[in-house]
């Protein structure tokens, strides 16, 4: 049975639709936002003119709740049979035009969650942030709510959506367990495909962050007349800094090349040219201290998985400064890519199903036998025959494969590039591992890591140890 009901934007009460050609629901893990797709017998010109932008609907299809809001306007048919189309998303997607200004210092995450919702979207609850201990240290500046929280969700492996009870939902991924056992006979012959998929197995994962500010660098230098002295790297400096030049243990004025006018300052820095130029000062020895970015490289393994299909290399670019963040998010990314696999679909015929629940799979012909993540699920009535069809697509990274044919060339080709390729200093990077396994939160037991140090330098030199 389905149970439609719509309230036009400014009406108080709904109406609830009788008369219907067809009404299909999406849910999905990748996409997030649910949709639908509704088609109504077409009356009269006011059928098309009353539903605008924002119309509240509600979608009950053998118990499957569904609530959403109209974002086309509806679409008139020129059939025979006259018909107007309403569509539209579920209220997650209208996070994607809230835009949020916020920064949280060591702030548990579901305390982020819940102020955030709390200052930019009033209208919905917050009786489902499952309690997360850990803290953040997070910066959004302008940022859509939507990306915000995608953001959140990527470093912790948690998963959120406004649910039909407007109601905002933050907690685990696969955190609950469907009631239905899907074997041989509850699901329609013929509807079921499953394949396996290394597509984005990966056990060896570069994590690229954005550039990070270093701590004051100094660099001994020696003045030889106006001769120029060459930087190790582009200075830079924090805020409230500035570029320090110590002569024979005096500190000395500092000017900008092509800015500053010349015979003013004891020295000019031209940044561009990662040059100190003297100036009045043409004699003695001393030093430089200034900051410079170095790039956020961090490499983990799982030494498990490697063992079992091989090497599998990849990059996987964070948009972040900070390391520890990178770290967390490459984490999560590896836990969930280590393993080859299985997708596929099927059509039951009864039951009530929700992205990101597990369901049992118990098909012996196939050799599954176990829980799967729901990735999607549809739910499609039409009127005429009044049953509700219904499709779910799943997804496993718990099954073992015996042998994984992969084409490694495009990857290999990739990952040079990304790390050698296109880098404007020369970086001498050079890897000590450290054997020891850490444990990452939230993450299989069996599944280890190794942290590995960063040796950062200028040419033919190592300066400082920078620990990933």
């Amino acid at each position: 049975m389905t149970e439609i009901k719509i309230k036009p934007t400014g009406q108080q009460e709904a109406e609830t639709i009788v008369y219907y050609d067809s009404c299909r629901v999406n849910s999905s893990k990748t996409e997030r936002a649910g949709s639908f797709s509704i088609i109504l017998p077409f009356k009269k010109d006011d059928d098309i003119s009353k539903y605008t932008i924002g119309t509240d609907v509600q979608i009950n299809q053998d118990g499957h709740k569904f609530r959403g809001y109209v974002t086309n306007p509806p679409k008139k048919s020129n059939y025979l049979v006259k018909s107007v189309t309403l569509e539209g998303f579920d209220y997650t997607a209208k996070t994607q035009k809230i835009i949020v200004s916020e920064s949280y210092s060591n702030i548990p995450v579901s305390t982020v969650v819940n102020s955030l919702f709390a200052k930019y979207v009033p209208w919905v609850t917050r009786n489902k942030i499952q309690g997360n201990t850990r803290n953040l240290t997070i910066r959004f500046a302008d940022t859509y709510l939507w990306d915000a929280m995608e953001q959140i969700c990527n470093l912790t492996g948690y998963d959120w959506c406004i649910d039909e009870n407007l109601d905002l939902n933050f907690s685990k991924t696969a955190n609950s367990i469907n009631e239905n056992v899907l074997t041989v006979d509850k699901y329609k012959r013929g509807t079921t495909t499953f394949t396996h998929s290394a597509e984005k197995l990966v056990n060896k994962l570069w994590v690229k962050g954005s550039k990070k500010l270093s701590l004051p660098y100094t660099q001994n230098i020696t003045v030889s007349g106006t001769i120029p002295i060459s930087l190790h790297y582009t200075p830079r400096v924090a805020d409230d800094e500035t570029i320090t030049v110590t002569i024979g243990g005096i500190q000395k004025t500092l000017g900008i090349q092509n800015i500053t006018q010349a015979g003013t300052k004891d020295f000019l820095v031209n940044s561009n040219e990662k040059l100190l130029v003297p100036d009045l000062c043409v004699s003695g020895s001393g030093t430089i201290v200034y900051r410079y970015e170095y790039p956020i490289k961090i490499l983990l393994e799982d030494k498990v998985s490697q063992g079992q299909y091989g090497l599998y290399e990849d990059i996987l670019d964070v948009e972040t400064d900070n390391k520890f963040l990178a770290k967390e998010t490459g984490a999560n990314y590896l836990e969930k890519y280590s393993k080859p696999v299985i997708n596929g679909s099927l059509e039951p015929f009864n039951g009530i199903y929700r992205v990101g629940e597990l369901v049992k799979i118990e098909i012996p012909s196939l050799n599954i036998n176990d829980y799967l993540l729901i990735k999607d699920v549809t739910y499609e009535s039409i009127n005429k025959i009044a049953m509700v069809n219904r499709k779910i697509t799943l997804e496993s990274t718990q099954m073992d494969i015996a042998s994984i044919l992969k084409n490694m060339n495009k990857r290999i080709a990739k990952i040079e590039t990304a790390l050698f390729g296109t880098s404007g200093d020369t970086l001498v990077e050079k890897y000590n591992v450290y054997y020891d396994a850490i444990n990452v939160p939230k993450l299989e037991e069996k599944m280890n890591y190794n942290l590995h140090n960063y040796l950062v330098g200028g040419a033919n030199m190592m300066v400082g140890n920078f620990v990933i």
